[in-house]
């Protein structure tokens, strides 16, 4: 047997492949040991009938054809694992009809996933930026706190600014309505932006129960070309005043606000900046591990099969589809909404499609690399978490597999940004903590990752589950592959395509 495999710059596989005469014979015993076992011949029990016999039943080219057949699949399995090569999908065959007594050649063309090549991501260097919580930042939060315990009541007295005024109005531009308001409420105030500029002013000093009309004019820089600088018209009916009550900023609004959790201004202010705080800081270390990642991304050579980056835009699709469902619209409201068919749509989502998958790769590449590894204990305090909150997460081998996958890149990322930023034990720790908060905040949106097809979805012993994942995952790519059993499955479908007439087993 001579075997020869070609890798092609477009993310294929071709492997061309001699068979010897000797060889098919070979194939041949074992295929009638296999079918002598299935066959009924009359006056033989099953196993026990002569070759001669069984290649009168079913013609003797089936008998080769199936050997034939066995050794294809055999010599491609063989073939993939001695060159490490990772398909994507089915095999292509070119596999003519063998003729007796002659050597055979066949070849297979396979898409897969080339290796990605890391460029010196060590020599990267990430400044940690600090966070900060300014005076005024904490006041204007308090500000906007206290403005949310705004109450308003109503007075009878002409309108001014600040109060709130409830109105029929109606605005015609050249004899045409362009807006007819009724029983509308609105906060009188100096500086009005877009249509209604200088609407205010005229509805100050108006009482409950009067109607005015009166003219102003459009702003030149409106949107709205046809309007921009035109006179506009208003009839206006005013039938309540109100007048705004601001409580004071002290302790009694502090207990309000927190209910009941901070007694007194300065502890109010206290959280309120710690709070801040933890969001800058968040921010910050979110922006360092993308601007990291993005880093590493842009030293490596990535070389993408089209298929990868299709089935990546289909998996946006469906995740679209599954937040719809949330929202109680279908995906063809969706896309009839948008004026866009199935396939423009996926045409429109490929080079995001693209960036997701080269991200992928690149993060599976350096926790291969630096041997990142999810731990049992890890998961479960997963599944944990969420049981404690009340949202139970289904233990199924594909729910699983995502979630140590989702894990172990974003446990991936921590490492990057301690290989290329200084030390830092708090900032260390926080971002472990974001690397489980981001593979819980993917678990609780919806988001997947592409798991083999043939993945349990069924409820599964969780403890044997979990290590049996974690080891597939901290051991393999992650990315889309084919596994060795399913693998199987799609060359008995693909490979094993030549022979196809039926055998009768029964007589």
């Amino acid at each position: 047997m001579k075997v020869s495999v070609e890798k092609l710059p477009t993310s294929e596989a071709v492997l061309d492949v001699e068979l010897s005469w000797d060889e098919l014979e070979k194939a041949s015993d074992k295929a009638y040991r296999k079918l002598v076992q299935k066959v009924d011949v009359q006056g033989f029990r099953r196993g026990k009938a002569p070759r001669s016999l069984l290649e009168r039943k079913l013609g003797k080219e089936y008998i080769y054809q199936e050997g034939l057949d066995e050794l294809i699949t055999e010599t491609y399995r063989s073939a993939i694992k001695e060159h490490e090569l990772n398909p994507i999908t089915k095999p292509e065959l070119d596999a003519p009809v063998f003729e007796m007594g002659q050597p055979y050649h066949f070849s297979v063309k396979v898409p897969i996933i080339t290796p990605v090549e890391l460029g010196d991501y060590l020599s990267l260097h990430f400044e940690r930026e600090e966070a900060e919580v300014t005076s005024e930042e904490v006041e204007r939060e308090l500000e906007s706190m206290r403005n949310r315990q705004i109450t308003w009541h109503e007075v009878e007295r002409p309108a001014e600014y600040d109060d709130r005024v409830t109105v029929d109005l109606e605005l015609t531009v050249e004899e045409k309505n362009i807006s007819d308001l009724k029983d509308n409420p609105f906060e009188l105030t100096r500086e009005r932006p877009g249509m209604f500029s200088g609407m205010d002013e005229h509805i100050v000093g108006m009482k409950a129960g009067e109607s005015k009309e009166f003219t102003t004019v459009l702003p030149e820089d409106y949107s709205n070309e046809k309007l921009a600088g035109k006179e506009g018209h208003y009839k206006v009916t005013l039938h309540k005043v109100e007048v705004k009550e601001v409580p004071e900023l002290d302790d009694a609004l502090a207990s309000k606000v927190s209910d009941g959790q901070y007694n007194n201004l300065e502890d109010l202010r206290k959280a309120i900046s710690d709070s801040i705080l933890e969001s800058k800081q968040r921010r910050i270390r979110d922006d360092l591990r993308e601007k990291v990642v993005n880093a590493v991304i842009e030293q490596s050579k990535i070389t993408l099969h089209p298929l990868l980056v299709h089935e990546e835009a289909e998996e946006m699709l469906h995740q679209l589809s599954h937040v719809l469902e949330q929202q109680r619209m279908s995906l063809d409201q969706y896309l009839l909404m948008m004026k866009k068919t199935r396939e423009e749509y996926l045409k429109d989502v490929e080079p995001d499609a693209k960036k997701r998958v080269e991200r992928e790769l690149v993060l599976d590449q350096v926790a291969n690399q630096e041997q990142v590894t999810v731990l049992p204990e890890e998961v479960e305090a997963f599944f944990r978490a969420y049981e404690q909150a009340g949202q139970p997460i289904q233990r199924t081998e594909a729910q699983i597999r995502a979630i140590v996958i989702n894990y172990r890149r974003e446990k991936t990322i921590t490492r990057l940004v301690e290989l290329t930023t200084d030390p830092d034990p708090t900032e260390e720790a926080a971002e472990e903590e974001t690397s489980m908060e981001n593979a819980e905040a993917a678990a609780l949106a919806g988001e997947t990752v592409n798991v083999e097809d043939n993945v349990s979805t069924e409820t599964v012993n969780a403890e044997d589950a979990i290590n049996t994942e974690i080891e597939a995952v901290n051991t393999e790519d992650t990315v889309k592959t084919e596994t060795e059993e399913a693998r199987s499955q799609s060359d008995e479908a693909e490979v094993r395509g030549t022979n196809d007439t039926a055998v009768d087993v029964v007589e």
